[in-house]
């Protein structure tokens, strides 16, 4: 097995960590509660959240455009927001969430060149997708 300096090794079915090769550490982490006030608190206060979504078969591909597309959720803002495509008790695809205003949350999805640069805007004020069911973060050290 390729390991490098820093990387857990197994010997003997023991775990052995060098913490001095180590370049970050987790000092905390989180697992956020299912609200959106507590989303919008954590990322004011810690940073990037990641979440996870339902991204059904309308909401990817409704914001790879930024043009107007009300059969697909889009609105004249570029914010995605159609609660009937999208079922917020499921989730199956991981974003970053990196901002907010009062109406929309800004994501930054994977892909790279999607949506905006990398992003969408998502409605705020209804668990719209599943945005607030599964959420965390880390501190790093």
């Amino acid at each position: 097995m390729a390991t490098n300096n820093a990387c857990l090794l197994l010997t003997a079915g023991k775990c052995m960590f060098n913490r001095d090769l180590a370049i970050a550490n987790i000092s905390e982490w989180a697992i956020m509660p299912k609200n959106e006030e507590g989303l919008a608190f954590a990322v004011w206060k810690v940073g990037p959240i990641a979440v996870s979504l339902n991204c059904g078969t309308k909401v990817l591909p409704a914001v790879q455009t930024t043009e107007v597309s009300p059969d697909c959720g889009i609105n004249g803002t570029g914010i995605y927001d159609d609660e009937a495509s999208c079922d917020n008790s499921k989730v199956n695809h991981a974003m970053l969430l990196v901002g907010y205003t009062p109406t929309y949350w800004i994501l930054k999805n994977w892909w790279g060149s999607w949506g905006e640069d990398g992003y969408m805007k998502l409605a705020r004020g209804k668990n719209m997708c599943g945005i607030s069911n599964y959420a965390s973060y880390v501190t790093i050290a």
